[in-house]
């Protein structure tokens, strides 16, 4: 075996019998870790892998939600060079832990990794914490995407409905009804999920492709190349260099995701080869494709401060450009189908997510959600299910809660992606077994930079986007993160730290 993967006999008195890739055996330690025997069927291929993780990010699609603070932040610039510089930052952070992915592959993803390369005397608690911050995560953008949908639904029937006018409690009764649908879906059906993710993909370049040429081919009065490249106009309230910082925060969110495909790690072959790809791959097409559909974009729209206003900032682009609420209406319902689809691939990695930390104490009723019905989690699906009945409640409580509690998609993901990398920079990397994606002699350059990227952002994220501050535009993400800690803090103190027993050690080599 080699060196750096060798555990000492003191190491494997207190390490639990394991099995390669983290699968349980058939044989546990404790009568609290007799959780689950079952294994997640080897349903999905590379290219199914690569669809999960496309059409998650989906960049030049889900990017349409976000349009109002970079815009605000620089107009056309703001948004373009933001952009890249997202890129730039998400495609080092992302490449890291693709690296991860594929030495300890798991559908536990980020809580998984981090047991395996923290220290021993602190892997078990950072672990739990990493596991319920990635289900608070999931969670956080499940909600997002969905009450999106549901509010297009909804600003649909208005546009075409001049006396309805939409209430909060409405969208949030239609957020419940779309989210049992996933469930359902989800929880039955994940090979047919897995096919329809192929369609969407496909349907989503396609898109890309006919969204450009309908807005750069029908719209009428062009903007000149100098107000789409060089007006910049920093309508925020914050000076003109904290604005662009700002814009290309808000920017990340076009890339956001790249955990996906690592939850999937048990169900598709060679994982350690297929899942870094996905993630390699999704960054790749993420970036021309939202880099090229924003300038298009950019040189059709007429009143930016009418899109940064709007509830549906894609909504107000359509109306804009094409001056047609038939034309408006075929792509609002586009951009459903394309955000309904995240909503079911988060489905599937929460469930997952839940399942995996299930089965090893890291959740209350462990043995309950632990099992397997149809080869799918499906009652950790349904915990999932039961999670966005009562977030969503924050969205006809307090609008600026809400808002709080979303803006913890992509602080909570960096965060729990940036953590094993940060790890390894102390630990050293010779605790990396060998994988089919190595960094190679570029490795440490590469996690000091993702960790240093993640560090400088959190800290952003946690700015307001607009001043002067009013406490409906505070940026409550801090204290949204402190409380949503309670959660797993209460878990662990009240038993779960006796119960939880951490990923099955892999053990690698001859």
């Amino acid at each position: 075996m080699d060196n750096n993967v060798r555990h000492t006999a003191e190491d494997h008195k207190s390490d639990l019998e394991t099995s390669y890739q983290g699968r349980p055996l058939e044989k546990q330690i404790s009568g609290d870790s007799q959780f689950a025997t079952e294994h997640l069927e080897k349903r999905y291929s590379l290219l199914s892998v690569v669809a999960f993780a496309f059409t998650t990010t989906n960049s030049w699609v889900a990017f349409a939600s976000g349009l109002a603070v970079p815009l605000a932040c620089g107009r056309g610039p703001g948004i373009i060079y933001g952009l890249i510089v997202g890129g730039i930052v998400m495609a080092v952070i992302g490449i890291g832990f693709a690296e991860l992915a594929s030495a300890f592959p798991s559908a536990g993803g980020q809580y998984h990794i981090v047991y395996m390369v923290f220290p021993r005397s602190v892997r078990r608690v950072a672990s739990f914490f990493t596991g319920w911050v990635t289900i608070i995560y999931i969670m956080a953008a499940l909600a997002s995407c969905n009450f999106f949908v549901a509010s297009s639904i909804l600003d649909l029937v208005a546009l075409w409905t001049d006396t309805y006018t939409v209430e909060s409690w409405h969208t949030y009764l239609l957020h419940v009804a779309l989210c049992l649908v996933a469930f359902l879906a989800t929880s039955r059906f994940p090979r047919v999920i897995g096919q329809l993710g192929v369609a969407i993909f496909f349907l989503s370049l396609t898109g890309f492709v006919a969204s450009m040429v309908t807005l750069l081919a029908v719209a009428k009065d062009k903007q000149p190349g100098d107000a789409v490249f060089r007006n910049y106009e920093n309508v925020s309230g914050w000076s003109d260099g904290w604005a662009m910082i700002i814009g290309i925060t808000s920017c990340l969110w076009a890339y956001s995701g790249v955990d996906g495909p690592t939850h999937l790690a048990e169900e598709v072959p060679n994982p350690s080869r297929n899942v870094p790809i996905a993630i390699c791959l999704t960054i790749g097409i993420g970036i021309v494709t939202v880099l090229a559909w924003i300038i298009s974009l950019m040189f059709v729209v007429k009143d930016i401060d009418a899109i940064i206003e709007s509830t549906v900032p894609i909504l107000e682009v359509y109306n804009q450009a094409l001056g047609s609420k038939v034309a408006t209406t075929i792509w609002s319902v586009y951009y459903m189908v394309m955000f309904y689809e995240i909503v079911l691939n988060l489905f599937i990695f929460g469930g997952r997510t839940i399942w995996s930390l299930s089965r090893d104490g890291g959740v209350p009723c462990s043995r309950y959600f632990s099992h397997l019905q149809w080869a799918s989690p499906v009652r950790a699906i349904a915990l999932m299910l039961l999670l966005e009945v009562i977030v969503g409640i924050l969205y006809i409580v307090s609008e600026a809660a809400y808002s709080s509690f979303i803006n913890l998609t992509l602080f909570a993901l960096n965060i729990t992606i940036a953590l094993p990398q940060a790890a390894l920079l102390f630990r050293g990397r010779g605790c990396l077994p060998e994988r089919a994606f190595s960094l190679g002699k570029y490795g440490p350059v590469i996690n000091l930079v993702a960790t240093l990227f993640v560090i400088f952002f959190s800290i952003t994220f946690c700015f307001p986007t607009f001043m002067p501050v009013t406490a409906s535009s505070m940026n409550y993400l801090v204290v949204v993160m402190a409380v949503a800690l309670i959660v797993p803090a209460a878990l662990w103190f009240g038993g779960l730290n006796k119960r939880f027993t951490g990923p099955q050690e892999i053990i690698m080599g001859e």
